[in-house]
């Protein structure tokens, strides 16, 4: 399986014979590519690597008051900010690439200026950093928790009070301390939070680590893999493969590709000085199939590839009208989670659903699920309830800091009347129950970390 498993053995033969026509043809004068604005061309593209400064909106005017209406509750999913990469993805920044380092400084066809940035490169972070958040990932959300400051002033308590505000994280590093940074921004440096225990398997905050039927169903079952195993054995991505070899100076496989792109994603989100050398072996097509093929994978794992997938995000919503419709329950609501969590929580809600699944036949290049877009470090979602003159309740969805229409309200007003808004939930939370939803007999424990 491309790009997951291991090539088919028979396109992998295929592969090298065609390669080694293509390296013994370019060997003798060939030109070197030279990537061009490469900011222009990967920052958008990164997948859910992408760090949230390229998505973020900048716009801090005030939304305490909408259409009259004004801000009485806020409930939110924050995904962690950046972090370092996984154990598995460490093991190619310190093992294969720097084999492929020695490779394109001996052999590679790339212009002379940007080699230097190869000469340079070296694995920057170990086994026992994997997944902890990085300094960049805390600035996001220190950031983040200060544009809702100004967004809405002093309808936010200037002070933390316990009655008011709930903040709560998932039994994780980069969790915990993507919300310390949060409320820092929110607050202050100095202003004492109380958070509640942290659990592993949080039935709000990571509703997905209890449910043995998603994990065995969908996350564990082969099937679930077809799109980007048939994408990987597409056209679009073997002439990522000849591309890649072809400026390295040797062949390279579908694993050490995807671990290009990885660290290329990563060293990107790390630093927004430096761009990370091994961007720089991309071009605009060859990115955005790397792209593409990210989009298969959390389309048919995490969003709308099978139903019990998003169902199961009933739990969260329900949180949030238990809260919303307590009026002595706190005005200001705030979890940090992970990618698993909130893009089974924008399937829910039917956000950036294309009218056909993705398919890995081809690429699609007119998509609305684009993880790069949706589901980048920091994302977040966030509810405002408003309370109107008349003594009606309206809504409002904050996704990535931006309003966004609510699929089911209308798409002409700002805001949702909540009463609309339950009604279109009211059956599904009503028969939310994670206990039957998710049994499935002997299946064996996963702990595995999401993203």
């Amino acid at each position: 399986m491309l790009l997951r498993t291991g090539p088919n053995i028979v396109l992998l033969l295929a592969l090298l014979v065609s390669f080694s026509s293509i390296l013994l043809s370019s060997s003798v004068g060939a030109e070197r590519w030279c990537a061009n604005n490469p900011k222009d061309t990967i920052f958008r593209r990164l997948g859910t690597k992408t760090p949230y400064r390229h998505v973020q909106n900048k716009d801090v005017r005030s939304i305490a008051t909408m259409n009259g209406c004004t801000v009485s509750k806020i409930w939110g999913l924050f995904r962690h900010g950046t972090r370092n990469p996984s154990k598995s993805i460490i093991d190619h920044m310190r093992t294969t690439l720097p084999e492929l380092q020695r490779d394109i400084l001996e052999h590679g066809h790339i212009c002379r200026d940007q080699l230097e940035l190869f000469e340079r490169w070296q694995p920057r972070v170990t086994v026992e950093d994997a997944k902890l958040l990085v300094r960049e990932g805390g600035d996001e959300l220190f950031q983040l928790g200060q544009r809702i400051r100004k967004r809405f002033g002093t309808h936010i308590p200037e002070r933390y009070d316990e009655h008011d505000f709930r903040f709560k994280f998932t039994k994780t590093e980069r969790a915990e301390y993507s919300a310390r940074n949060f409320s820092h921004g929110l607050f202050g440096r100095d202003e004492p939070i109380q958070y509640p225990e942290a659990l592993h398997r949080d039935p709000v905050l990571r509703f997905y680590k209890g449910c043995e039927k998603w994990k065995k169903q969908v996350k564990q079952n082969p099937y679930s893999y077809r799109e980007m195993d048939r994408f990987g054995s597409s056209k679009q991505m073997r002439s990522v493969i000849e591309k890649l070899s072809k400026r390295i100076g040797t062949f390279v496989s579908p694993e050490e590709v995807h671990a290009i792109y990885q660290t290329c994603a990563f060293e990107t989100a790390w630093s927004d000085r430096d761009i990370s050398p091994w961007c720089l072996l991309f071009d605009k097509d060859s990115i955005s199939t790397m792209e593409y093929n990210e989009d298969l994978k959390y389309y048919w794992i995490d969003g709308y590839g099978y139903d019990l997938t998003h169902r199961q995000a009933c739990s969260a919503f329900a949180d949030l009208f238990t809260n919303f419709n307590d009026e002595n329950g706190p005005r200001f609501t705030f979890y940090f989670t992970h990618s698993g969590t909130l893009l089974k929580s924008i399937a829910f809600l039917n956000l950036y659903k294309d009218n056909e699944p993705l398919r890995g036949e081809s690429m699609r290049h007119k998509r609305k699920w684009r993880v790069s877009h949706i589901d980048a470090f920091g994302t977040n979602l966030y509810f405002v309830l408003y309370g109107c003159p008349d003594g009606t309740q309206s809504i409002a969805l904050y996704h990535q800091e931006r309003l966004t229409n609510i699929p089911g309200c209308p798409e002409d007003v700002p805001l949702c009347s909540y009463e609309h808004f339950k009604q279109m939930y009211a059956d599904r939370i009503e028969q939310c129950d994670l206990s039957a939803m998710c049994y499935e007999p002997h299946v064996p424990s996963s702990e595995k970390d999401e993203l």
